[in-house]
């Protein structure tokens, strides 16, 4: 059973309905890097409601089954759009569940993309998980801050993460760029990752 690209990309555009846009796009990109490199995977959650947050924490607490998530309504990036879950396919097409190289390896590109992974969390691993929080805390989500829209945060001040400063002080001192913010975050952040790896593929001596 062979799954190309475009049908990857259909599933996946059906559970990032109501995702935040720039994070949207972050899944799509992942979903086609992967592929390159022989991986396909899948987008098996996005955006969910506080009260569905609220019937996941109750399992394997005071509804059957086995616990699932630490977060209530409101603790998790799910919440509020800027969060999505994701799974490795087998080459039968059926869902592998043993984080293994290939999983790993999309953390990687997830990483480098911008997004952080709960591969990488010290307390609770939490490998199918990416997010995208424009540098806001879950206490700001639930006081009414929200981050910019695509439009908006192609024009505006946008809110670096600690991996995209990281990017940028290394290309800075490479001298291929100036260190200033992006003006374009969405397209020149995005080229921007993809040329550190390149960079630290070539120092690591990769390629």
């Amino acid at each position: 059973m062979t799954i190309g690209l475009k049908e990857l990309l259909e599933r996946a555009d059906k559970k990032l309905v109501g995702v935040h846009p720039i994070v949207a796009t972050k899944a799509r990109q992942l979903i086609s890097q992967a592929y390159k490199e022989g991986i396909n995977i899948i987008i098996t959650q996005g955006f969910r409601s506080i009260e569905e947050q609220n019937e996941l924490y109750a399992q394997g607490r005071t509804k059957p089954g086995k616990i699932v998530t630490k977060a209530k309504g409101g603790y998790s990036y799910h919440n509020f759009g800027l969060a999505f879950d994701f799974a490795v396919l087998n080459p039968d097409g059926s869902v592998n569940w043993n984080v293994d190289a290939k999983w790993k390896r999309v953390g990687q590109l997830g990483k480098s993309l911008g997004l952080e992974w709960g591969g990488d969390w010290e307390d609770f691993k939490d490998y199918p998980h990416f997010q995208y929080t424009f540098g806001l805390s879950l206490a700001d989500l639930r006081a009414g801050k929200r981050p910019p829209t695509k439009e908006e945060s192609e024009v505006s001040e946008y809110q670096l993460t600690e991996k995209d400063k990281e990017v940028i002080e290394t290309l800075r001192c490479l001298g291929i760029t100036d260190g200033k913010n992006p003006t374009r975050p969405v397209n020149q952040l995005y080229l921007w990752h993809v040329v550190y790896g390149l960079v630290k593929a070539i120092k690591e001596g990769k390629v």
